[in-house]
């Protein structure tokens, strides 16, 4: 099955507790406008709404359902494969990407103008340095590239313990940062909900926000 990564919709980060509808057209059918709602789900369903307590992050979380058709640009389906289960990656950029070949980890170089960009000073505790110290991440693909070892960290669950909700820190051409959450498929949240993604991602601390693209990649 090809993989395919598709772009949600562009928004400003605030640092502010909101829920938010996506409306978004999905670039593999240019005719297709799709509004995703609670309880309703339509090809790809991502319903996120945002937590954060400081001037650093931002959190996300919601769920990815997800169909694939076959169909025509009037929306008769030929053939369709049913709901799959909520494998693979939410992932966050400030750049609109075209191109993936060259997604790989970011390196210490890579972090530190990340937070140069972001106005974060490398003293401050909660930067973006100190939160994705971890390299022991599940390997996964994004496209054909194979992402191990990368920096990384997790986010709580209810009971506040952290054995699943992956992000990991990626890099693009060594001057786009990407953020990507691992699918954790129907899996209890840090609000006891069920959710498939837990998304943290820095926003500019001086201006409290930052725009960012949302893409999923089913695998």
């Amino acid at each position: 099955m090809k993989k395919e990564l598709t772009l949600i919709i562009s928004f400003a980060l605030l640092v502010l507790i909101f829920n938010l509808n996506i409306v978004y057209s999905d670039p593999t059918q240019n005719t297709s406008n799709i509004t995703a709602e609670g309880g309703n789900v339509t090809f790809i369903y991502l319903d996120t709404s945002g937590q954060t307590g400081d001037q650093v992050w931002q959190g996300y979380f919601g769920t990815v359902t997800s169909g694939i058709a076959l169909e025509n640009a009037a929306g008769d389906v030929f053939y369709d494969w049913n709901v799959v289960d909520a494998v693979g990656e939410v992932i966050a950029s400030r750049s609109v990407i075209s191109d993936w070949s060259l997604i790989n980890c970011s390196n210490q170089t890579h972090i530190y103008d990340e937070e140069t960009k972001l106005d974060i000073p490398d003293s401050l505790s909660n930067g973006i340095n100190d939160t994705y110290t971890t390299t022991s991440h599940p390997d996964f693909y994004i496209g054909a590239n194979l992402l191990t070892g990368c920096r990384s960290t997790q986010t709580n669950n209810q009971s506040g313990d952290r054995s699943v909700f992956w992000n990991v820190i990626l890099n693009l051409n060594s001057s786009e940062t990407v953020y990507a959450a691992i699918m954790d498929d129907n899996v209890v949240g840090f609000n006891g909900s069920i959710v498939d993604f837990q998304l943290l991602v820095p926003v500019n601390r001086t201006s409290g926000q930052s725009l960012y693209n949302i893409y999923v990649e089913l695998t």
